[in-house]
């Protein structure tokens, strides 16, 4: 039989909507604009006023309200019964408890379903509810019109519109269509939860029909149920068609006849995990039994080497996730096809995200939200931005955004960011955060002057690596960096040395310490090198190394020179007392906490008291340093945020030793007047400082004073600042931001597989799609390593070597015949087990910076003479030991 959309039919629903893609999923009403999802069924739904799973057209004429009403009425009566060919004993079996609410919903929805049995004979079956059986949801709700269409919780007294079955999702706390229910008792949750046999994919699983009967069926007006009965029958298809000819031979054949659940192998089956299709276990897979740990490890590294998966996906909790599921269920499972993957389940995951998103924005009301603008350079060359959104709760992937043709344009990228201000919502947004470029600088003014409400704010991060980068440009900074980067180039260009200094010598450790940024991880290596600079002397007058070829060529006797040379660490640890309060800032800024804005001013001041410390107070030392740091500090991080946010904060304010600079002051004026429109809360507001500053009521009650430091500034804001509303609004807002837009690890990012090539219009969104999913695990992780104890952060070899390429690459050169023999008497293998040659990333205290109680105590004497022969060597510090 034909179906009508085949013979030239069209939908009379089509005279009052537009379709809004190609495949008329979506449909726009000419009348109240609406935008209906669900084909042109729904559309009619709408336009006719039938409830329960469309809203109303309020604009609609009542005579085309009436014709609507008329067409879907009689789609209703003269619709023609599925015809489907049953076993008797297949349709006899009355269904099990866990089933009846899915059969009572599609397989007997319509009463007196008609099933043709083989001899061609009709059988009229009642639906369930005529025999009787009650829905166990109605247990815990109440139903509050004639149509049990709205039903009110027993628990929670909220009203669910959309029948028993969407209860049912409200009661198991399914996230998409549905508020959770808060209040129901756990044993209610998992009665439930194990009675909604859908719940993984969110659809509800019609009832298995054999494939000889399609023929037989009336297509649906409803072009959405189409779609996704296709869609099923296809992705099951594809995954039997994955069976080999030897299954087919050896597996049961009474699968096809007596087994309901098997009984159709390319029909539409429910699957209750969503990602898993049975198959029979075949002969060979009996006898063999359990295979060995070998094998099965063979069989994962050759997944990861013949689909070019990073060895470092391992190290995921994902990755360990999937092969404990996949051991739990056994050996009946078949793996989803790439069209699963790539179709209902990522959109599975985006909705999953986008629930948890829903949970960051219901904080933003009161926190307020930072728009991260993070640009960098791909391999290619494109400047890439990634747009993130930054609160306490966490951080949200937003999108990737390739932006080499606008990057320049001070419009277009000014466009760019509000429309994302727009999307996270004005009256939300604290603050958007970019690189300090003459670009972002002009087009961060241009928003500030368009939204009166937000701040633009230069990344402090991104001008604390800037700071490090003019460091470099000192003559003794550079000269140590390329020295160092010396030694490195040459341990780690011979395994056998690299090996050799692991085990020996440095006690495993490495000397290579990557950070968030390029400069910074320059200098935290340069760190590490002084502090293993006793192991690396003993590791260049070892018997092994005077006795090798490498330390008779030039690269080996400048290398053996430099580690030999105490003027060479003179000046290392001028550059290490120079530089390492930076870098503490730097960390802390970048740190998983992330709510550095609090912080920010008062470490900065810190640091640069501390670099003068240092160097005992010796202009000489650090006149260069501090030039540096206050020409970056005055044109980017004198920020009216970061002065307000030292103003608010308890743990400064409060100390004997808080002075009120001016600055301070107008930086925190400027922010109540951008933050606070109503004029007379901005009066409020000013007036309440001074009830802040003296401690008054409940900021000077002992609980608020014994927690000044103890809690986050933020949360003591909104526990002792309940007497001053106004000003306790804008502290929480500016309290609760971060100052930094390095959302993201940048070698995260799998634009340049996937976006090297153009793409159609569906297969780009797809893309992006997986690109939104990405991210956003990815951050989910860091978040679940934070929350771990024992925990330190980690970085992948692909991040290592990208941040410290100028520490590790060198040209290639022919490799030394004894290098081979002495990893050979090492153990080679051995090494290689136990992943001694590659770095070792959880290794802990991997990204952590050397505290200035770290720095050992040196006595100043001058140096008169060295290796280098400077004229300005005589203020170094004379007093390295080797102990």
């Amino acid at each position: 039989m034909t179906s009508l959309r085949s013979s030239g039919y069209v939908d009379p629903g089509w005279d009052h909507g537009t379709a809004q893609d190609v495949k008329k999923k979506k449909v726009r009403c000419n009348y109240c604009g609406k935008v209906v999802s669900g084909g042109i069924y729904r559309l009619k739904q709408h336009l006719a006023r039938v409830s329960g799973e469309v809203t109303y057209c309020e604009k609609a004429p009542e005579e085309v309200c009436i014709k609507m009403k008329e067409i879907m009425e009689g789609c209703r009566i003269g619709k023609k019964p599925k015809q489907i060919e049953y076993d008797e004993q297949a349709y006899l079996n009355f269904p099990s408890n866990d089933d009846v609410e899915e059969e009572e919903h599609v397989g007997y929805r319509n009463k007196g379903k008609q099933l043709v049995g083989d001899k061609g004979l009709v059988i009229n079956m009642a639906p369930l509810r005529s025999l009787g059986y009650v829905d166990p949801g109605w247990e815990h709700g109440i139903a509050r019109d004639e149509r049990k269409k709205k039903v009110k919780c027993n628990y929670c007294d909220k009203i669910v519109s959309g029948g028993i079955n969407r209860f049912k999702q409200h009661l198991a706390r399914i996230p998409g269509e549905v508020a959770p229910c808060k209040n129901a008792p756990e044993e209610v949750y998992l009665k439930i939860k194990e009675n909604m046999k859908w719940h993984r994919t969110g659809r509800r699983h019609r009832r298995p029909e054999s494939k000889q009967a399609s023929p037989f069926y009336m297509h649906s007006e409803n072009e959405d149920e189409d779609d996704e009965q296709e869609e099923d029958d296809t992705q099951i298809q594809q995954a039997h068609l994955l069976m080999t000819n030897e299954k087919l031979l050896l597996g049961d054949k009474k699968r096809f006849t007596t087994d309901s659940r098997r009984s159709e192998p390319f029909s539409k089956k429910p699957k209750p995990e969503g990602i898993i299709v049975h198959s029979p276990k075949t002969q060979s897979q009996i006898v063999s039994g359990k295979v060995s740990r070998k094998e099965v490890m063979s069989a994962i590294s050759k997944f990861f080497y013949h689909a070019g998966v990073p060895t470092h996906a391992a190290n995921t909790p994902y990755f360990h996730k999937m092969l404990e599921m996949v051991g739990q269920y056994g050996q009946e499972l078949v793996g989803p096809t790439s069209v699963m993957l790539s179709g209902r389940f990522l959109q599975d995951e985006i909705l999953t995200i986008k629930t948890h998103l829903a949970e960051f924005k219901a904080s933003w009301a009161v926190t307020g939200c930072s728009i991260l603008a993070d640009s960098w350079k791909d391999v290619n060359n494109r400047t890439l931005i990634n747009v993130l959104v930054s609160c306490p709760r966490g951080l949200h992937f937003v999108s990737c955004v390739d932006a080499t043709e606008f990057v320049e344009d001070v419009t277009s990228l000014f466009k760019f960011l509000d429309k994302y201000v727009d999307d996270m919502g004005e009256e939300n947004v604290v603050q958007v955060i970019t690189e300090n470029t003459p670009s972002y600088q002009a087009a961060g003014k241009m928003l500030e002057e368009k939204r009166q409400n937000l701040f633009w704010t230069p990344c402090a991060a991104s001008c604390i690596e800037q700071m490090l980068e003019d460091f470099l440009k000192i003559k003794w900074v550079a000269e140590c960096i390329e020295k160092g980067q010396k030694i490195t180039k040459l341990v780690y260009n011979h395994i056998w040395l690299s090996t050799l200094m692991k085990r020996e010598y440095t006690g495993g450790q490495d000397l290579l310490r990557p950070s968030f940024t390029p400069h910074s991880s320059s200098f935290l290596t340069l760190q590490t090198l002084m502090d293993h600079r006793v192991s690396l002397k003993r590791l260049f007058q070892s018997s092994k190394w005077l006795s090798s070829q490498v330390s008779k060529s030039e690269e080996g006797e400048e290398v053996e020179k430099i580690v030999t040379n105490a003027t060479f660490w003179k000046k290392v640890q001028y550059v290490r007392r120079s530089v390492g309060p930076i870098l503490e800032v730097l960390q802390k800024i970048n740190s998983d906490d992330g709510l550095s804005m609090a912080y920010i001013y008062n470490d900065m001041y810190k640091a640069k008291l501390a670099i003068k410390s240092n160097h005992g107070d010796d202009a000489r030392k650090y006149g260069n340093l501090w030039s540096i740091i206050d020409s970056h500090w005055n044109s980017s991080l004198n920020h009216p945020l970061y002065l307000a946010a030292y103003f608010l904060n308890p743990s400064y304010r409060y100390r004997p030793d808080f002075v009120m600079y001016p600055e301070v002051v107008r930086g925190l004026n400027s922010c109540i007047v951008r933050f606070e429109p109503n004029s007379s809360r901005k009066v409020s507001a000013s007036k309440q400082i001074s009830d802040f500053g003296s401690a008054k009521a409940d900021f000077g009650t002992d609980l608020a004073i014994s927690t000044r430091t103890e809690l986050n500034p933020a949360a003591w804001w909104q526990q002792h600042g309940i007497n001053c509303l106004e000003l306790q609004q804008i502290a929480v807002r500016i309290l609760s931001q971060t100052c930094s837009c390095y959302g993201c690890e940048h070698n995260w990012s799998i634009y340049d597989q996937i976006h090297n090539q153009r793409q159609n219009r569906v297969a780009q969104k797809r893309l992006n799609d997986l690109i939104y999913v990405h991210y956003n695990l990815r951050l989910k992780e860091r978040q679940i390593r934070k929350m771990m104890p024992n925990t330190s952060t980690s970085m992948d070899t692909l991040l290592q070597e990208n941040l410290l390429y100028d520490w590790i690459v060198k040209p290639e050169k022919q490799p030394y015949q004894d290098d081979e023999e002495l990893c050979s008497e090492m153990e080679q293998g051995d090494l290689y087990e136990n992943g001694l040659v590659e770095y070792e990333e959880g290794r802990k205290g991997s990204l952590q910076v050397v505290t200035l109680t770290d720095i050992e105590s040196l006595d100043t004497h001058p140096v008169n003479n060295g290796e280098d022969e400077d004229d300005d060597l005589n203020f170094l510090d004379d007093g390295l030991s080797d102990s």
